[in-house]
C-alpha cells in the first residue's frame, strides 16, 4: 500500500515553514509540519538544513530502525511519503523541489538538465535568503536547479560535500543549506540493497546527518531552526540480485521524511538587535 502523503507537497511545506511563497502550481503543504514549529514556539524557521540522502527507502527504516536512532534523536516528526513515477533520482528530486508531477516539470525518465519549472530555489533566491546547495559533481541536485540566485558548492563525493556543508554551517553565513549524498545508491546498485557495503553506506548517511545536525546546534544555536531528512525514492532487488529502483512498487515509492525544530537561544545582544532581517 502506497503512502497517502505525496512528494508533491514537500516544496510548499518547506516554503510554509520558511515563510516564503510556494512554487507556482505546487501542491499544498503538509499542514501538521508547520504545527511542529508552533509547538516549539516558532513562527517561521530562520535557519534550515535539508539533508537529501539518495535512495533510502522506507523499508530500510522499518527493518533497521535502531540504526536511525541519531536521526530520531534530532527530529520530532517522521512522515511517510509516496514519491512519484518513474521513481528515479532526477524525476523525484524534480518533483520534491518544484511541487509538481513529472509531466509538469518535464523530467519523466532518467535524464538531467536544468529545470525551467519554478522551484523552491527560485523563491529562496528572490526572497533574499542566503541559500547554499552542496552536492556531488554531476548529480541531479548539482544540475537540475542550476542558474538560480543561490550559491552552489559542487564537490567530488559525499565526504567533501559533508566537510563543506559543516564549514558553511559553522560559518553561519547561510540561512538555508541543502546537502546531497549518494553513496548508498551507488553501492546498492553495484551490489545489493542489503550487502555489507551498502548497509555501511546507509550508516554513513545517518552519521553524516547526525554530524550536520550537531553543527547546526553549535553554529545556529541563536536561531529558530528546522532540520529535515528527505530522501528521493526507495529501492528493491532485481532478478540479478542487484539493487535497483524506478518501478511502481511500494519498496520504490514509499520513503520516510523526518523533521526537527528548535527555538534559538537568544543572547542579550541578539535580543536587542531583534529578529533576522529576512523575516
Amino acid at each position: 500500500m502506497n503512502n497517502s502523503i505525496s512528494m508533491t507537497q514537500f516544496a510548499a511545506t518547506l516554503a510554509d515553514i520558511i515563510g516564503i511563497p510556494a512554487p507556482a502550481d505546487a501542491d499544498g503543504p503538509i499542514s501538521f509540519v508547520k504545527q511542529l514549529l508552533n509547538t516549539q514556539g516558532i513562527d517561521h524557521a530562520q535557519k534550515v538544513l535539508i539533508y537529501n540522502p539518495d535512495a533510502v527507502g522506507m523499508w530500510l527504516f522499518q527493518k533497521y530502525t535502531e540504526w536511525f536512532a541519531p536521526v530520531l534523536a534530532h527530529t520530532q516528526m517522521g512522515i511517510p511519503v509516496c514519491t512519484v513515477l518513474p521513481s528515479v533520482t532526477p524525476v523525484c528530486f524534480g518533483t520534491m523541489y518544484t511541487g509538481v508531477e513529472p509531466a509538469v516539470h518535464g523530467i519523466q525518465k532518467y535524464e538531467k538538465y536544468v529545470l525551467l519549472q519554478e522551484s523552491l530555489f527560485d523563491l529562496l533566491g528572490r526572497s533574499g535568503l542566503r541559500t547554499a546547495v552542496v552536492a556531488v559533481h554531476n548529480s541531479s541536485m548539482a544540475i537540475l536547479f542550476g542558474g538560480r540566485e543561490i550559491d552552489y558548492y559542487i564537490m567530488p563525493y559525499d565526504e567533501q560535500v559533508n566537510d563543506k556543508a559543516e564549514e558553511l554551517i559553522a560559518g553561519n553565513s547561510y540561512d538555508v543549506v541543502i546537502v546531497y549524498n549518494q553513496e548508498y545508491d551507488d553501492v546498492m546498485h553495484r551490489t545489493s540493497p542489503e550487502s555489507e557495503q551498502a548497509l555501511a553506506a546507509l550508516r554513513h548517511h545517518i552519521a553524516a546527518f547526525d554530524r550536520l545536525c550537531r553543527a547546526c546546534k553549535e553554529g545556529w544555536g541563536g536561531s529558530d531552526t528546522l532540520i529535515c531528512w528527505a530522501t528521493d525514492h526507495g529501492i528493491h532487488t532485481n532478478a540479478d540480485g542487484h539493487g535497483t529502483h524506478g518501478d511502481d512498487l511500494e519498496d520504490d515509492l514509499n520513503v520516510m521524511h523526518f523533521f526537527g525544530a528548535w527555538k534559538g537561544k537568544k543572547t542579550g545582544t541578539e535580543c536587542l538587535q531583534g529578529r533576522s532581517s529576512h523575516e
